[in-house]
């Protein structure tokens, strides 16, 4: 695992939840939570944790970027 700063709200109790994951789901979420953590460190506007981990997921192509109000 790695260091979390003293300020990160995705420290370990989140992990707790997950324990059903498999190997790749789990090495996917952590890419994830990784990329949206660099996204919210380098966003000089203060990025909500939910715009990072929607653009995180983007720039993994996990999910095409949909607009407000789409219908999925």
């Amino acid at each position: 695992m790695t260091d979390l700063a003293p300020d990160d709200c995705w420290g370990p109790t989140r992990r707790r939840r997950v324990r059903d994951l498999t190997p790749a789901q789990l090495a996917l979420a952590d890419d994830l939570h990784t990329r949206a953590l660099a996204l919210r460190a380098a966003s000089e506007d203060g990025l909500s944790i939910r715009d990072a981990v929607n653009l995180a997921a983007v720039q993994l192509g996990l999910e095409a970027p949909a607009t407000e109000g789409e219908d999925q």
